[in-house]
This record gives structure tokens, C-alpha cells and sequence, in this order.
């Protein structure tokens, strides 16, 4: 699956942490912008970012709900409890990231690549997820529920006891991926159509009702 890639500028303005208050309290749209800041506990509802690098930047606790980031690009930053609710996320790419505990929830991202990451115990709940790809990354007990997924790839990530329930992975290759305890409807409706390896197997046929005898 090929992605959009964000659209960077070739020369970018440094911006501090009180430079993206006064644009985003001005209801200025933050563009063409390189960040290495401490972003935490700010308060960003609604502030828009275009062509933007973020590198190590700290967003603990930042309240971006309804925030619109399009063609940026976000390197080894710390996301950790970070409030994105509806916010919109378009060709965007993530790498080295910590979001354990960040709030996804019902936003859109597309075209958004996730490499090496960390989103833990992420809330992506009734998110709209379209040509969306994991790499490498922990998703590990984090709330995927009820998402709209299309043209998703999932290469070696661990989604160990991640909540599915309610999000068709039909066309999703997990075959390399860690997927042991995740949550599914009773009918595991949710995997119907995806690829899953052999070794994958036993734990919805044990929901199914079905021993698993190891050995011959």
C-alpha cells in the first residue's frame, strides 16, 4: 500500500512553545515550521499545523481536541496522554514516538504512518482510519473499537490485548504481527477476511469453543 507522504518545505522557522500559543490564541494557522519545544499541558483546541516538523518535542497532557495536521512530520516526540479527540490528521508520519495513554478518539487520520512507536494503551476509539500503516510499532492494550479501517497495513506490530471490537480487519495482513489476547466480538466477525499466520489460529478457535490439543 502506497501512502501520501507529507509535503515539507525545503527551508523552515524555528518556533518555540510561545510562539505556537500566540498563533493558535490568535487562530493563526502554524505553517512551514520546525519545533523542538515542550508543548505539555498547553492548551491547543483547534490550532492548525501545515508543513510542520516537530523533533523531541514533549506533548504531555497537550489538549489538541479538533486540531487539523496536515503534511507533518512528528520525530521521537512524547505524546504521552496527549488529548487529540476529533482532531484531523492528514498525510502525517510519526517515527520514534511515545504515546502511551493518548486520546485518538474519534478523529480521522489519512494517510498516516506510525514507524517505531509507542502507543500503548492509545484511545483510537470510533476513529476513521483510511490508508493508515503500523510499523514496527506497540499497540499493546490500546482501545481500537469501532473504527471505520480501510486500506490499512500492519507490519510486526504488537497489539497484545488491544480492544478490536466492533472494527472489521478485512484485507489486514497480521500475519507478522503479535495479536495473542485481543478483543473481538463473540462471532469474531472482526477477523473475518484478514490473514492471520497458523500459530495465530488457536486462540479463535478456543473462542470458538474448540479444544486445542498441542502435540499429536
Amino acid at each position: 500500500m502506497k501512502l501520501a507522504s507529507p509535503s515539507l518545505p525545503s527551508a523552515f522557522r524555528t518556533l518555540s512553545a510561545e510562539d505556537v500559543c500566540a498563533a493558535a490564541a490568535e487562530g493563526e494557522r502554524i505553517e512551514g515550521a520546525l519545533l523542538r519545544a515542550d508543548l505539555s499541558g498547553l492548551v491547543l483546541d483547534g490550532a492548525e499545523f501545515a508543513g510542520v516538523r516537530f523533533e523531541r518535542c514533549r506533548f504531555a497532557g497537550t489538549d489538541l481536541r479538533r486540531a487539523d495536521l496536515c503534511d507533518t512530520v512528528l520525530e521521537n516526540c512524547d505524546l504521552s496522554g496527549a488529548v487529540f479527540r476529533s482532531a484531523s490528521l492528514r498525510r502525517v508520519r510519526l517515527e520514534g514516538c511515545k504515546g502511551v495513554g493518548a486520546d485518538f478518539s474519534e478523529s480521522g487520520l489519512r494517510d498516516a504512518a506510525f514507524a517505531g512507536c509507542n502507543f500503548s494503551y492509545a484511545n483510537f476509539n470510533a476513529a476513521k482510519l483510511r490508508a493508515f500503516s503500523l510499523q514496527n510499532c506497540d499497540f499493546s492494550n490500546a482501545d481500537i473499537a469501532g473504527c471505520a479501517l480501510k486500506d490499512a497495513a500492519f507490519s510486526k506490530t504488537r497489539f497484545r490485548r488491544a480492544n478490536f471490537y466492533g472494527t472489521l480487519l478485512r484485507g489486514v495482513d497480521l500475519s507478522d504481527c503479535d495479536i495473542a489476547g485481543i478483543v473481538l466480538s463473540q462471532s469474531l466477525a472482526e477477523i473475518r477476511g484478514a490473514t492471520i499466520h497458523p500459530l495465530q489460529c488457536a486462540d479463535f478457535l478456543r473462542a470458538l469453543g474448540v479444544h486445542v490439543k498441542d502435540g499429536f
